[in-house]
This record gives C-alpha cells, structure tokens and sequence, in this order.
C-alpha cells in the first residue's frame, strides 16, 4: 500500500481513532498478486472439453434429461419446471472459457443449484442468492439466474423490468468470472470489497458500456449513506470488521466508488481492455484509488 502515513491521517479525518486506523489498513491491504501476471493466450481446463460435449448433447428441450444423464447431482434427479428456458454456453470469459448454465425461472435456478451445488443438501439462504459458482478442482461452472441484481428494484435504476434483468444476467456473469480470473491468476479471491468493486465493476461495464457507482453503491445498500438501509451486501464483506471500522469503510468505499466512476470516464481509460481495467484496479488498493482524486 501506498503513502501509508498519509493514508492513517486520511482515514481520521473521517473519524477514525488509532485502532481503528490499524484495523482499517489491515482490511484494505492488497491481496492481489499482479506483479507476476503475465498476460498470455488462456488455455482451456481440463473440464471445459467435457462440457463442450455435454452442451452438444442438448436440442428440442432435452435439457433436463442432459443434466441428469451427464452432470453428478446427487441422489434425487433435477426435475426442471420450464426446461426451455434453461441454456447452457461455453462462455469465453476474462479468466478463459467456462461454462454458463442460464435459468430464467427463478425456481428452475434454485433446483438446479440445490442438486448440481449442494447435490441435495440444504442450500442455506438460497433464495437471496442469484448466481453460484461450483469451483471444484476438477470441475468449475456457473449457474446464473435474471433475477435483479443484489434484489434493486429496476424503477430504484430508473429501468425497465426486463432490461434491468437482462443487465442483471451480464453483471453476474462478468462478476463472477472477474473472482475467477483473480483467484485463478492473481492468486486470490475474498470477501473483500476491493473484490466486490472489481467484479461489480466489470459486470456494469459489459452490461452498459460504463460504470456507475450509483449501481454499485445500491447493491451495497449504502447508496443513501448516512441513511440506513436493510437491503444491501455491504455486511456480508464487512462481517469481520468493528463497528466504527465497518462505518469508516462505508465512507471510504463511497468515495472509492465515485472515483472510479471518474477514472472510467478519462479517454485512455476508455482504450483499455478488458484485463488492463481489471490488472489496474487489482494493482491499487482501497485507500489507493480513494486518493485516486
């Protein structure tokens, strides 16, 4: 991390006492090891041919009978409501080609993820969930749903319904291939926000060719700060942190979000790739873009 000093009295000026400085600068510490990433032509996995046969096997609705006769599921078969809505891709993401099972309907999404995740087990809060990804070390894929992002309402965005879930089914997808890509090549993948940012940050990208920190902020439920909110993800990676350390990063993590919103819009930045956007917000940590400007 950079100008550690200058960063302590930063992060007083919003308040923070000594202790909570430390604790602070001990959760924004980059994990992502980007000075050994060498970019190069990705190589499929081992898993992706399998697939690639699985997927070949699907046509007139058979979908269901594919998944049971080729997928490990456990002891009870996936028993599908609307098997015409389900699809399945090889989709040639940021970390390499992975496969992508899509269910439009909600219920069909749940059963999918309750047998091909958990094979049957009790899936803890699966109804708040709306994408999982099975990362096994011989096996990785996505199951994605088109329910609204992190639960925003559209008309919050000022959206319609259907194009707000059809940028929904984007910014999961881009989302958790970004954790992919950074667990699979930077060496890590927490539940972190400078993790959530990133991902979020690729995901609203592809979805709507910017980034919108009002987005990000609302999946948070801190895009009203000092407000409060009950809906929002911000707990879920704040969990481990006190009281006072969580209410500083909230303000931290709004302004690092307004600065990337910025720094996304400046005309280099809108010739980079893909990977170079993420390589940078990889190799800058919290504190380091919330100087940014």
């Amino acid at each position: 991390m950079k100008n550690l000093e200058n960063y302590k009295a930063e992060l007083k000026k919003l308040g923070a006492d000594d202790a909570t400085c430390e604790e602070v600068l001990a959760y924004c510490e980059n994990k992502f090891n980007v000075k050994d990433y060498t970019p190069s032509e990705i190589e499929d996995e081992p898993f992706v041919a399998t697939w690639r046969n699985i997927i070949s096997e699907v046509h007139d609705g058979n979908i269901n009978e594919v998944m049971n006769e080729r997928i490990p599921h456990g002891a009870e078969d996936v028993k599908l409501r609307s098997p015409r809505s389900v699809s399945m891709e090889i989709y040639n993401s940021i970390a390499g080609n992975i496969p992508v099972i899509y269910a439009k309907d909600e219920e069909d999404f749940y059963e999918i993820v309750k047998k091909l995740i958990y094979k049957g087990m009790p899936a803890p809060n699966i109804e708040k969930t709306g994408a999982s990804f099975a990362y096994g070390k011989n096996n990785k894929f996505i199951i994605l749903s088109n329910k609204p992002y992190s639960n925003i309402p559209a008309e919050k965005l000022g959206l319609e319904e259907a194009k707000w879930r059809e940028y929904s089914v984007i910014i999961r997808r881009e989302h958790e291939c970004t954790h992919y890509f950074t667990k699979r090549f930077l060496g890590s993948s927490q539940n972190n926000l400078h993790d959530e940012l990133i991902a979020d940050f690729t995901g609203i990208m592809c979805a709507v060719g910017e980034f919108k920190a009002k987005w990000f902020l609302a999946g948070m439920g801190i895009d009203l700060y000092p407000e409060k909110q009950e809906i929002g993800r911000f707990p879920v990676y704040t969990s481990k942190l006190s009281d006072k350390a969580a209410e500083i990063m909230k303000k931290v993590i709004i302004k690092v979000a307004n600065n990337v919103e910025k720094w996304s819009k400046q005309e280099p930045v809108k010739k980079m790739t893909r990977n170079e956007r993420v390589l940078f917000l990889c190799s800058n940590s919290l504190l380091d873009l919330y100087s940014l400007y």
